[in-house]
């Protein structure tokens, strides 16, 4: 895809297909074998005698078509091992190494992999320390995304799906940082998310920011006490903005679990069963399987046009009585109406002011 434009390929893989790691996966076998065969097999002798000899010892990490080589043994060594790897990549694999991105550095100065920095420091007299943190780059991105979703365009949008698409980005962005010292850039992009909900919500009803808070703002019971959030009422409960600093910091294991697929570690593995995602979970009527069906039958029964404009584009269920004061769903309470005109509505997202 070029835009909105959909090219066709007639030889290679299209970037960012779903084989395609798995292809790299398959051809940089050979690469996993030559550094295996090589440096990673070596004994702790022979291991000893290298690094006696000035040598060093390299580890190579690889995922897919990214790989990292860390090497003890001095910037001199470091540049013979990448071309080294590099004649191996041109010879065997008739690939071409990115020398603009295969830069050799040192671990002290910091380098990105897989959208982490890794970095060690030495602070007085205490043994060096590994600092592990998202890229610059990683935070970017995030931005980026929340941008997109809280800009003009989007103020169509009901404030409890809203938080709840905030809420799933969030939630994976911090899941997978939550082995590395994540902890001062998770608080620092709480404030930044917790600020661009607030201009979204601010923008939308068009209101000052004092009727924001006192629609939006909600205590919030938390581990450690009770705090301010953005919330909404969602069903019986109500839904609050993630906030990323809440996932806990957990060291990795390192230790490998046995592979179920592996001959002789079938026995020794627990395979948790997967959990179904409930029918009955509540993220607004939109989403509702059976708010969807009442729809398609008021439809049917009432031309499929909006009940103020006639309009047939974009139609909502209008709850002609609020529920906050009694109305309920039942067929003579609700009425077509197109996003324009529902969003003119008194009681547009009423469930949403709270006392």
């Amino acid at each position: 895809m070029q835009g909105a434009l959909f090219q066709r390929t007639d030889i290679g893989t299209p970037q960012g297909a779903i084989c395609s790691p798995l292809l790299a996966n398959i051809y940089l076998h050979q690469l996993d074998m030559y550094w295996w065969n090589k440096y990673g097999s070596l004994d702790r002798k022979q291991k000893e005698k290298r690094r006696t000899q000035r040598l060093g010892n390299c580890a190579l990490i690889r995922y897919a078509d990214d790989w990292l080589l860390l090497t003890n043994g001095g910037k001199a060594e470091a540049l013979r091992l990448r071309e080294e790897f590099q004649t191996f990549l041109k010879e065997e694999l008739k690939l071409e190494l990115n020398m603009e991105k295969a830069r050799v550095t040192h671990v002290n100065n910091g380098f990105d992999f897989l959208g982490f920095h890794v970095r060690r420091y030495v602070s007085g007299h205490d043994k060096p320390k590994l600092l592990v943190t998202p890229t610059q780059e990683a935070k970017k991105r995030l931005k980026t995304k929340i941008k997109e979703m809280t800009n003009r365009k989007r103020f169509k949008d009901s404030p409890l799906l809203k938080i709840t698409a905030l809420n799933a980005v969030l939630r994976g962005w911090i899941g997978y940082y939550c082995h590395s010292n994540a902890q001062k850039t998770a608080k620092d992009l709480d404030f930044w998310v917790n600020e661009r909900l607030f201009l979204w919500l601010q923008k939308r009803h068009r209101l000052p920011p004092r009727r924001i808070m006192k629609m939006y703002k909600m205590r919030q019971v938390h581990k450690t006490g009770q705090r301010d959030n953005w919330g909404i009422r969602n069903g019986e409960d109500y839904l609050y903005l993630y906030r990323m600093s809440d996932k806990p910091i957990t060291k990795y294991r390192s230790r490998c679990l046995p592979n179920p697929y592996l001959k002789g570690e079938e026995s020794t593995i627990l395979i948790t069963p997967e959990v179904p995602i409930p029918d009955k979970v509540w993220l607004g009527n939109a989403l509702n399987d059976e708010w969807r069906e009442l729809k398609q039958e008021i439809k049917a029964k009432r031309s499929a046009k909006c009940a103020i404009c006639s309009s047939t584009d974009g139609l909502d269920l209008h709850h002609i009585k609020p529920r906050r004061t009694g109305g309920t769903d039942d067929k003579e309470n609700l009425q077509l109406l197109c996003r324009h005109c529902h969003a003119q509505t008194p009681s547009f997202g009423d469930h949403r002011r709270l006392q």
